[in-house]
């Protein structure tokens, strides 16, 4: 089994060492080019849980370098990359490819069912964390677990046979009929952190610690629920509210500055109109009212636009 990372970052190159590890067929592309020269000459430095485990020799290519086609493309990129990387891989994909999709938030199988079969999409969430150290250097910690779900069912058995590849790699991965659920759970988290976290500018412990965050709180998850309930998901306020109270403390990830924060201090754009920005475009679809995420995505885009003008 072939299996491309389409993207080479904190999560894709953990994903692609644990089945290179395990002996699976893994290349990695990814446009970064100190990243991909880093990997190219000296491997990829991986350290996990602060003990460095080495080196190691994954196949890591640009875009244009590369050749042949995939049996399984997992997408690792931002989500506003998703479409630019689609267009990439065009040539690469066979008709029997499947496409592995978690990215944050909201809208991503629209967007994959405009160049993939949906019997060969699988859409999914991780709370797998990770990160990068520099360059071509794996920084990562603790484990976790993902979901994934084909977005149309006819045969499954290709995706059962790649959920059982990556548990031997010690993926956790678990196909679920909950998938959708799980999607919007995180995102509603993800629209309540990332953007409240940048716009207050804490973490997540400081942002727990205001006396008033649970009407914060309140306020935009009141939104993500009646817009995901109108898309036909079963999502749940107090599922998603306790999911946050959780881990306000410092040793979960109270400390955690979450990645819509990182990408605003280090000037990239962020990925606001695939969550709270989501909310907002489907709430139209649904003619419900959506100030609270109106509000925010246009903040979060002032803040954007201010940053890209200094």
């Amino acid at each position: 089994m072939k299996i491309l990372f389409a993207g080479a970052g904190a999560l894709g190159s953990r994903f692609a060492y644990m089945l290179h590890k395990n002996g699976e067929d893994v290349t990695l592309i990814d446009s970064w080019q100190d990243h991909v020269e880093k990997i190219k000459k000296e491997g990829l430095k991986v350290i996990i849980d602060g003990e460095d485990l080495g080196n190691f020799n994954i196949p890591i290519f640009y875009p244009h370098e590369l050749t042949g086609k995939y049996d399984v493309v997992f997408v690792a990129t931002k989500s506003m990359q998703l479409r630019p990387m689609l267009e990439t891989l065009k040539p690469y994909l066979k008709e029997t490819t499947k496409v592995i999709c978690i990215l944050n938030g909201l809208g991503h199988v629209d967007t994959l069912k405009e160049y993939i079969n949906p019997e060969n999409i699988l859409i999914g969430v991780t709370v797998w964390t990770s990160g990068l150290g520099g360059p071509g250097v794996l920084n990562a910690v603790g484990t976790g677990k993902t979901e994934i779900k084909q977005v149309s069912e006819a045969d499954i058995s290709t995706a059962k046979d790649i959920v059982a590849k990556f548990n031997e790699a010690g993926l956790n991965l678990i196909y679920s009929d909950n998938v959708y659920q799980s999607i919007w759970h995180k995102a509603g988290l993800n629209c309540v952190l990332n953007a409240y976290c940048t716009i207050i500018d804490c973490n997540i412990g400081e942002y727990g610690s205001y006396s008033e965050h649970q009407k914060l709180t309140d306020m935009l998850l009141e939104e993500v629920v009646s817009v995901g309930i109108a898309e036909g998901v079963d999502v749940k306020h107090d599922v998603i509210s306790g999911n946050i109270n959780r881990i306000f403390p410092p040793t979960l990830a109270g400390l955690h500055y979450p990645s819509l924060y990182q990408d605003m201090k280090n000037g990239r754009l962020t990925e606001i109109d695939y969550l709270n920005g989501a909310v907002s475009r489907l709430g139209k679809k649904h003619n419900i009212k959506t100030p609270v995420c109106d509000l925010v995505t246009h903040i979060i885009h002032a803040k954007e636009e201010i940053n890209n003008n200094k």
